[in-house]
């Protein structure tokens, strides 16, 4: 008769494989939850870059299309002139087609914007776009420049210095033919001329010439945000016969003195052939108004860098040079 421990003693190798698998299977459990932990935090973060991205795709096709908008007789004429021209405006105008968010959303048509400024040379644009999970906008500068494509276009730094430096080398071109003129003209005079023109220019017949120091400009701007009174009280509730939209302003919005909030409710709008109510969705708005106390400005300066003056004034840099 087997007893147990000879039973174990003729089998060590089924142990051993009994307790891999045991580990092998504790392993898998291990990956897999680790798996699905970290999973869901990719999805998000790849997620949200598809957001940004198709976000920043939106603004620049509302830059486009404000450039196209924007033609000679659409700019604004006086210094501080403002011309606005809302995301709903935009798509009403055909300017460009109505556009969602990453996540199917459309974005607010009433507080995404495109706004022209007039300044003393120039302009400055602000495109604003606003979606669910993100509002942001660009400020550029833009003026009537030799190199736009459109009647105006954003101001190219680079474009600038190189019909400068085409400038500066052709009158650079222009003294040395003269230099050399004058040179191959001495050349072809008398020996006692030569020892003249030696005499006169302390027996030194090279012309030296002097560029003027090029001085870099940059530019400085400062914003003064516009004044408003606080909101009145809401309105008493109204029916929404002329379907009002939902209007919600920006803190800072100079053009926007109105909000509009809506409410819907179930009510008994009718009965039918038998009598019996008949239930419809009925839509009231309230609102509240406030006023523009002064209008916000923006001053743009021209100076050399580090200007403390003008910083401690509350200009900042544009990144812009010339």
């Amino acid at each position: 008769m087997y007893t147990e421990e000879n039973q174990r003693g003729r089998f060590p190798l089924r142990d051993i494989l009994l307790k891999a698998i045991v580990v092998i299977i504790f392993l898998i459990l291990i990956i897999f939850i680790i798996t699905r932990v970290t999973t869901p935090n990719n999805k998000n973060n790849n997620s949200t870059s598809q957001y940004d991205e198709v976000f920043s795709e939106n603004l620049e096709t509302m830059e486009k299309a404000a450039f196209n908008y924007y033609t000679k007789d659409k700019l604004p004429l006086e210094v501080g002139a403002v011309s606005e021209l809302t995301l709903r405006e935009m798509i009403n105008s055909n300017l460009l087609e109505a556009f969602t968010d990453a996540d199917g959303n459309a974005c607010d048509v009433n507080n995404s914007y495109i706004r022209l400024t007039k300044n003393d040379d120039d302009y400055t644009l602000r495109v604003n776009l606003k979606c669910d999970k993100k509002e942001d906008y660009s400020l550029m500068k833009v003026g009537e420049y030799d190199y736009c494509e459109h009647d105006i276009c954003k101001r190219d730094s680079g474009k600038e210095n190189n019909k400068n430096d085409k400038e500066d080398t052709a009158e650079e071109v222009e003294i040395t033919e003269t230099t050399d003129t004058t040179t191959r003209d001495n050349t072809t005079n008398s020996d006692n001329s030569n020892s003249n023109n030696a005499s006169n220019y302390g027996g030194n017949n090279s012309s030296i010439t002097t560029s003027p120091p090029i001085v870099t400009l940059y530019e400085y701007r400062k914003v003064t945000n516009p004044v408003l009174s606080g909101w009145s009280s809401w309105s008493p509730l109204e029916l929404n016969g002329n379907r009002y939209t939902a209007v919600k302003c920006g803190v800072n919005d100079a053009n926007c003195l109105r909000e509009v909030l809506l409410y819907s409710r179930t009510e008994v709008i009718g009965d039918d052939d038998n009598g019996n109510p008949v239930y419809g969705t009925v839509t009231y708005y309230s609102y509240r108004t406030r006023t523009l106390i002064s209008s916000g400005s923006t001053d743009t300066k021209w100076s050399t860098y580090n200007d403390t003056n003008l910083l401690n004034q509350g200009y900042t840099y544009t990144g812009n040079t010339r």
